[in-house]
């Protein structure tokens, strides 16, 4: 499948996100993938491209797992399908080259992703809950902020104002030309964060920053890359890297400075990027996987993901 086509059916699927696009597969595949690629790809009789899922084989602990690439790293996994286009083909496809595997591991499907239907006779699944992936339904009119709870919408009014009160500190969702300096403030942020606690931080791992500084100009450049940013004076103070899909916005992951005294500049950050995605017309905010208290205070409610097995027998 080339990218062109990759692109095409994007495009197409109207449950596709940044996670299934070739700007978010292509860069992990480059920076963080390896092993024997087994594409699944399914074309109608004109030659296009309907349906694909992009595979390669893991050896864990002496078993052959199938896996999508971007796993591990992807809040969303699932194949692509174009309208009308039968999940049972695009099961036959992956399960075409059995002979190079154990075990199709699917991580992180939504519930409503159509690999969890029915298999071809012969293979059996085993699906168990996996991830919860909290999400605020935005409303269709007005700020989302007036359907908070009153303790959070009084916390966003009173970050705000004292941040007014210290002076120097704007909110703002990046262009293009500012993402890399947003990515290595990012990176910075986080790493000071972490290293409070004695760890390194998911984003300490040189190949994980590559892998971010080649997808998101990439997500840029296909409308899909959100950041907003705080900054205080000539310092930035917080990041929030975002995804969106026009339908869905998606908070993927964000750094704080937590050394100004009585200030919460993460607030600002989202409440940045919530205003904006409801203000495009997003219907959702994906706050992505973690149970973490402060995803709640903002109003979203949990959906888990499913991690799908996949035997023969």
């Amino acid at each position: 499948m080339t990218p062109q086509e990759h692109w095409s059916l994007w495009r197409s699927d109207p449950r596709a996100t940044p996670f299934q696009s070739p700007a978010w597969l292509d860069a992990w595949w480059t920076h963080l993938g390896g092993g024997e690629r087994h594409d699944a790809e399914v074309r109608d009789a004109g030659g296009r491209p309907v349906a694909a899922l992009p595979l390669f084989v893991w050896h864990d602990a002496g078993t052959r797992r199938l896996v999508p690439v971007g796993a591990g790293h992807s809040d969303y996994c699932d194949a692509l399908l174009a309208p009308g286009t039968p999940p049972g083909r695009l099961w036959d496809a992956i399960l075409g080259s059995s002979a190079s595997w154990d075990e199709v591991l699917l991580p992180d499907l939504r519930p409503d992703s159509p690999l969890l239907g029915p298999l071809p006779e012969g293979w059996t699944a085993h699906d168990d809950e996996a991830e919860t992936c909290p999400v605020l339904v935005l409303p269709a009119e007005g700020s989302p902020l007036d359907g908070l709870t009153r303790s959070q919408r009084r916390k966003v009014v009173h970050d705000r104002h004292r941040a007014e009160a210290l002076g120097g500190v704007t909110e703002a969702l990046v262009g293009r030309e500012e993402i890399g300096g947003a990515l290595e403030a990012l990176f910075a942020l986080h790493r000071a964060r972490w290293a409070r606690d004695g760890q390194p931080g998911v984003l300490a791992d040189p190949r994980v920053q590559a892998f971010h500084r080649a997808a998101a100009p990439a997500l840029a450049e296909a409308g899909l890359l959100r950041i907003s940013v705080v900054r205080h004076r000539d310092a930035t103070v917080a990041v929030l890297y975002g995804l969106a899909d026009g339908a869905r916005w998606h908070s993927y992951i964000n750094a704080v400075d937590m050394g100004v005294p009585g200030q919460s500049f993460g607030t600002l950050a989202f409440a940045r990027l919530i205003e904006a995605a409801a203000a495009s017309g997003a219907g959702e905010f994906h706050f992505l996987r973690g149970e973490e208290p402060y995803k709640y205070r903002w109003g979203a409610v949990a959906r888990r993901t499913v991690r799908r097995r996949v035997r023969r027998g």
